[in-house]
This record gives structure tokens, C-alpha cells and sequence, in this order.
């Protein structure tokens, strides 16, 4: 009788535990880090009979909750993690790409300004006399220099976001870290197969996903749930192992991107980012620091190749050409303590290349210093101060200690109109070419830029056609600088001409210096720089491709996310399959836990009837 009433007790016991598991996956059901509860149940144990009332546990009859487990597949839950740490990469990266792009399109794109500027110097070269048409192609000039300057200010204060950004997920790594070292600690102590460590669990794994959100992780999951993790495999450094977690550092790789260091300072080792936000950032990154340099190239040959031409022609004076774009400017920065108001500008001198330098304000000798950083070299006084070809200049009010940077700076960021009144522009050709009123062909003379060879060499030049289709180029003292056949390019002192056309034999042509700065022809050759293929194609089709060297990875991001995406979905469902609260499956447990607590609790009930019927018996 006592046996079956031990019996009963240990079904009612195990089935209202099995009853809470199943309770409390139904109230968890709409929480995403709960993981589904499986109650243990397992025959009672053998022992010894303790009275004559007990049940005699010898026979090891009855049913005990040994404890509670969790519907989890490793697998498939690093799978997942997987997954999510791709979709992570991803979409970080095409978020910025999406940002970059931005920048160099629409109203902030160079092809506008681009396109602007070469119409004006097309329009100059119809009407290179007009003042008006000279002050428009300066002021096209002028906002297309300040077009490369707000493009490369854009794309620094990008780098500076996703540094930002950066150091923002750095911080939740390193937290995630703690957390997850902290987790193990209280698994460690935690009873095995109990709810307690159960939660602990759902924990663990939540501080998982969190990670492989930013970084690709490697998981190995120890004794009693211990998570070690390392980065971004099996062979990464460790970034939690048992009770300790090593900090993470992250800084500027050499190929622009971001680099993830793991342990002490000085004595850290590289962590290869493969996914997860970081490596989103870190491609992001990348791809604008070449961005950044093809902007840079293209404003870089920009200047090149309008300066050439305008330095080879004249302006309304006749006087040969400056150069139209300057190459530096000095980029002044306060410094975040400066309590002054004062502001500070700098100049820089025409083909002054200064290393960087500290302007200072002391107040007690009352006076600003201009120093290299390096030291090497300062003058200190009133302003304005003048070192290495920079002057310096400002007004306001300082503070003692208050200090500013100067750094020159080029390429995009560097590009400006240099201080050229409408006259000066170099609009006409360096020479002009004309036919003799007794020629009989039709010929004409090409000209082009060359080199000055032959100082010796006085204008103005002919050219004649001889017998046999010779062309000869002479100077001016009838000495003969250069000979060929009917459209080569013969080169004078400063200019290089070719016959072209139908000359006639004896038809005879001169090529004079633009003394009087008539005509457009340098004008119509930076006009020409828009079809100008060059080398590296023409400047149109350069800002084109700054465009698709973004463009282009977007697509293929915005392409590989979607079929991420794919994946990270097919892998939840897999693992929730397994790890998931099913209603109608946790409803049928309920029923059965429910029909097999009662089943014991009547044999409890029939239990007591026998006994009370056996005690009546007796009297």
C-alpha cells in the first residue's frame, strides 16, 4: 500500500514540474531569446525502505523531474549566427556605399560644374574679347574648384561618421564581452539541468547573436555551458574564454579600412573581420578612401592639363599665361580648448609646399608664434606672420594657450581659382597661323603645344610646300628648323605645326607669336579637354567613373544582401524548428502532463479509499 502511495506521490510531483516547463514555455512563447523547455522525467532512483509507511525504493518504482533542458542544435544555432553576421556586413556597407553614392550624384555631382566650365571655355573660344564671357568662364572655374572642395569635404566627414560608428560598435564588442564572461561566471555556479541555468543560457546565446552581429565569431560551448569565443574562426584569438574576456582595439589598415586587434595594448594580435557591422564598416571605409583618391587624381589632372594649356596661351595683353588653378591651400583648425575668439586664415605663396605648423598665442610676451611642428624653424610677433611662404592672419580676441594647426593641404581638397582678373585669362593661342593671299591649295596649318627646344630659333616662322609633297619650316633668318612629309608634325621653338589640308606645291604659310592676344585658340583646346581621351580618357568619363567605382560594389552589396538575407532566414527557421515555441505542440503536452498528473493523483485518491476500507475492516 505504502509502495503505491510512494508511487503516486513522485507521478503528481514530476507531472506538476513537467506542467510549470510547459506553463512557462507558453508564457515565453512571444519572447525571441527563449529557447523551448523539455522537462526530464526518469524512473526514481533505488534506495532503502525508511519505515514501515514508505514505499520501498529498492524496486526503484516511481517517476522524478530530474530536470530541464533545452531544445537547441549547436549547429544550427552557429549557422545562424553565421548567417546574421553576413546580413550584418552587408547591410552596413550598402548603408554607406548608399551614403557615398549620394555624395557624388545629384545636386552634389562634379559632372554638372565639369560640364559647365568646358561650355565656358567653348563659349570663350567664340567670343574670347567679350569681358562678360571671360568673368563667366572665371566663375565656372571658380565653382568647379569649389565643387572638389565640398566633394572631399563630404567624403572626409564620412570617414570621420564610420570611424565614429566604429568606435560605437567597438564599445558594445567589448561590453558584449564582459557580459558574456559575466554569464559564464554564473553558469559555473549554477545548478546543471536546472531553470535557473536554463535562463542563463537563453543569456548566453542572446550575447552570441549580439556578437556575431558585429564580428564573425567562432563559439565552442564547454562544461556546464561555458561559451568560448574567438574571432573569426577556430584559429582567431580568443575574445572570451570561461570567466575573462580580452579587450578589442580598432584602427586604420593600410588599405584604408579597419583593422581589429584582440588583447592588451602592445601585446594584442590581429582578428580578421569577415563579417558583422565592423566588416561593413571596414569595406565601406575602404572603398572611400579610394573613392577619395580617385577624386584627388581627377582634380589633380584637372590642374595639370588646364594648366598646360592656359600657361600656353596669351591674354588680352599678349602676355603668356599663368596658371589658371592653384594646387594647396592651408587648412587652419582650432584646437577644442581655445577659450579665445579669435580667427585665424592663412595664405599660401605660389608653389610654397610648407611641412605643417603650430600658430600659438602667449599671453604674457603678448605675442603669436608660427612654428614648424617639427620645430626645426618659427618667428613669433604680431600678427600678420609670414613662414615657408605662408601668411598668417587674423583678428579677435586670444586667450593665453590658445593654439591652431596649419596644414596644407591638395588634391580636392587643395584645388582653387587663382586671383586672375578677366583680362588675364590666357584665351588666345600662343601663335596664329596664316595663309599667303597667292596660294593656290587649300591647305591649312595645324597647331600644338611643344616644348621650347631652340631658343635660337626667331620668329616668325614659315612653312612651304615643296616639290615631292616636302614641307619645310623655317625661321624667320631663313634657317631650316625641321622637314617632313604633308601632315607631320614639325616642331619649332614653343609651338608645332603640321600642313594639312590641299596645299599646292610653292603654297607658302606663317606662324607668328599672338603678340596682340587676338583669338581663341587656347580656349577652343580646353574646350577640346571634354572629348580629350588621353591615356586615362577624357576628365567627363573620369568623373564618371568615380561614380561607378562606387555604383558598381553597391549593386553587388545590395545583390549578395538579399541572398544573405535568404539564408539567415532559411537558417531561423531551421532553429526555431527545433528551438521554437509551438502552441499546438506545447497545448498536447499540456493535455498529456495533465491526464498523467491526474491518473496519479486518483491512484493517490483510491489509494486512501483501500486504506480507510482496511481500517474499517479491522474494527
Amino acid at each position: 500500500m505504502s509502495n503505491l502511495l510512494g508511487i503516486a506521490l513522485s507521478g503528481v510531483r514530476a507531472y506538476q514540474g513537467a506542467l510549470e516547463t510547459v506553463a512557462d514555455n507558453v508564457a515565453n512563447a512571444a519572447n525571441p531569446g527563449h529557447v523551448r523547455r523539455l522537462p526530464v522525467l526518469a524512473p526514481t532512483a533505488g534506495g532503502g525502505s525508511l519505515s514501515p509507511l514508505e514505499r520501498d525504493l529498492l524496486t526503484g518504482s516511481g517517476v522524478q523531474l530530474t530536470g530541464v533542458t533545452r531544445a537547441t542544435d549547436l549547429l544550427r544555432a552557429d549557422s545562424l549566427r553565421r548567417t546574421e553576421s553576413d546580413v550584418a556586413a552587408l547591410a552596413s556597407g550598402a548603408r554607406w556605399l548608399e551614403t557615398i553614392e549620394a555624395a557624388l550624384t545629384g545636386p552634389a555631382a562634379l559632372a554638372t560644374p565639369l560640364a559647365e566650365f568646358l561650355a565656358a571655355a567653348a563659349d570663350l573660344s567664340a567670343d574670347p574679347s567679350s569681358i562678360a564671357v571671360r568673368a563667366t568662364f572665371l566663375a565656372r572655374a571658380d565653382g568647379l574648384a569649389e565643387r572638389f572642395n565640398a566633394s572631399a569635404a563630404m567624403l572626409d566627414r564620412m570617414r570621420a561618421d564610420i570611424d565614429a560608428e566604429g568606435r560605437v560598435d567597438l564599445a558594445r564588442l567589448n561590453a558584449l564581452g564582459l557580459g558574456l564572461a559575466d554569464v559564464n561566471a554564473r553558469l559555473r555556479r549554477a545548478t546543471p539541468g536546472g531553470n535557473a541555468a536554463a535562463v542563463l543560457a537563453d543569456e548566453r546565446d542572446r550575447l552570441l547573436s549580439e556578437l556575431a552581429t558585429i564580428a564573425t565569431i567562432d563559439v565552442r560551448i564547454g562544461e556546464r555551458g561555458l561559451a568560448t569565443v574567438r574571432i573569426p574562426d577556430a584559429g582567431g584569438p580568443v575574445l572570451v574564454e570561461g570567466l575573462n574576456a580580452h579587450a578589442a582595439r580598432l584602427e586604420p589598415s593600410p588599405d584604408g579600412g579597419l583593422r581589429l586587434r584582440l588583447g592588451t595594448e602592445g601585446d594584442d594580435v590581429p582578428a580578421t573581420l569577415l563579417g558583422g557591422t565592423l566588416a561593413g564598416l571596414s569595406i565601406a571605409r575602404q572603398l572611400l578612401a579610394e573613392t577619395r583618391n580617385r577624386l584627388d587624381g581627377l582634380a589633380d589632372r584637372l590642374v595639370e592639363d588646364v594648366n598646360r594649356v592656359h600657361r600656353a596661351g596669351v591674354d588680352l595683353a599678349g602676355t603668356s599665361g599663368e596658371d589658371l588653378f592653384g594646387r594647396r591651400i592651408i587648412a587652419v583648425r582650432a584646437a577644442a580648448a581655445n577659450g579665445g575668439d579669435s580667427r585665424i586664415s592663412a595664405s599660401l605663396a605660389d608653389g610654397a609646399a610648407p611641412p605643417d605648423m603650430r600658430l600659438s598665442w602667449n599671453a604674457l610676451s603678448g605675442s603669436w608664434t608660427l612654428a614648424r611642428l617639427d620645430l626645426s624653424d618659427s618667428v613669433a610677433g604680431p600678427l600678420p606672420l609670414e613662414l615657408d611662404g605662408v601668411r598668417v592672419e587674423g583678428f579677435g580676441t586670444p586667450r593665453d594657450g590658445d593654439v591652431f594647426t596649419l596644414r596644407a593641404v591638395a588634391g580636392a581638397a587643395g584645388i582653387h581659382l587663382r586671383a586672375l582678373g578677366p583680362a588675364e585669362v590666357a584665351a588666345g593661342a600662343a601663335f596664329l597661323a596664316d595663309a599667303d593671299a597667292n596660294n593656290r591649295g587649300t591647305g591649312r596649318v595645324d597647331l600644338a603645344e611643344a616644348p621650347a627646344s631652340d631658343p635660337s630659333a626667331t620668329p616668325p616662322f614659315a612653312l612651304r610646300l615643296l616639290a615631292g609633297g616636302v614641307v619645310e619650316l623655317r625661321d624667320a633668318t631663313d634657317t631650316l628648323l625641321a622637314s617632313g612629309a604633308l601632315g607631320d608634325w614639325l616642331a619649332a621653338d614653343g609651338v608645332a605645326v603640321r600642313l594639312a589640308g590641299r596645299p599646292a606645291e610653292g603654297d607658302h604659310f606663317r606662324v607668328i607669336p599672338n603678340s596682340f592676344g587676338g583669338g581663341g585658340g587656347a580656349a577652343a583646346r580646353l574646350a577640346a579637354l571634354r572629348t580629350d581621351s588621353g591615356p586615362q580618357g577624357s576628365l567627363e568619363e573620369a568623373s564618371q567613373r568615380l561614380v561607378t567605382g562606387i555604383s558598381v560594389p553597391l549593386n553587388a552589396t545590395r545583390s549578395r544582401l538579399e541572398v544573405a538575407r535568404g539564408a539567415r532566414d532559411a537558417a531561423a527557421e531551421a532553429l526555431d524548428a527545433v528551438s521554437g515555441v509551438d502552441l499546438n505542440r506545447e497545448a498536447a503536452e499540456m493535455l498529456r502532463f495533465q491526464q498523467a498528473h491526474q491518473a496519479n493523483a486518483r491512484v493517490i485518491e483510491t489509494s486512501r479509499q483501500i486504506f480507510e476500507a482496511i481500517l474499517a475492516a479491522g474494527r
